[in-house]
């Protein structure tokens, strides 16, 4: 018995080897949390890129009078410059309406367009010609136009440990047009 004694009290003290232990336990743990922040970063990173895509959609969109359908191709590729690098082409999609409350009686669409292909998403403001639905956060007065720019886009976790399967992002901007109104001028 005596011979088993001096040994296990020798390898009780002896703390060589140690951290490997540690971090052989640690380790696994740590790199779980690091690829599950990435994941969420990079959820933050698009919805980011989404808003500013809406904004340069409704920003561009109110410093007009008057838009073209040639303009308004222009106004939806550079909202996918803007949310390069993410595939904004086919799985996303932007809008642009035309809000108005001519008459005192509530806010309607007065039009809209959207980009072709892409997602398959229907704008929450409304379609044209409808009341708007400006998700309760204004409210327009008699004779006031507003422009609102909105995206939607499908993402991808980069891993799906923390985060699983495709998130559907959306982003909605509101701004008033700079001349009052904006006027879709067709051909």
């Amino acid at each position: 018995m005596r011979s088993l004694a001096r040994p296990l009290g020798l390898l009780r003290r002896d703390r060589r080897g140690i951290l490997a232990v540690e971090m052989a336990l640690v380790l696994p743990v740590l790199l779980l949390l690091l690829v599950g922040a990435a994941d969420v970063v990079w959820l933050y990173v698009a919805q980011d890129k989404l808003q500013r895509a809406a904004s340069a959609v409704a920003d561009l969109t109110g410093r007009a009078a008057e838009l073209r359908p040639a303009d308004l191709d222009d106004l939806f590729r550079a909202a996918r410059e803007v949310a390069a690098p993410l595939d904004f082409a086919t799985a996303g999609r932007a809008f642009v309406s035309a809000v108005s409350n001519p008459d005192g009686t509530g806010a309607r669409v007065v039009w809209q367009r959207a980009t072709n292909g892409g997602l398959s998403v229907a704008s929450r403001v409304g379609t044209a010609g409808g009341r708007a639905d400006l998700g309760g956060a204004l409210t327009l007065a008699r004779g006031e136009s507003l422009v609102v720019g909105e995206t939607f886009l499908e993402v991808r976790p980069l891993f799906g440990l923390l985060v699983s399967g495709p998130q559907r992002l959306y982003a909605r901007t509101f701004l008033r047009p700079r001349y009052g109104s904006v006027t879709l001028v067709a051909g």
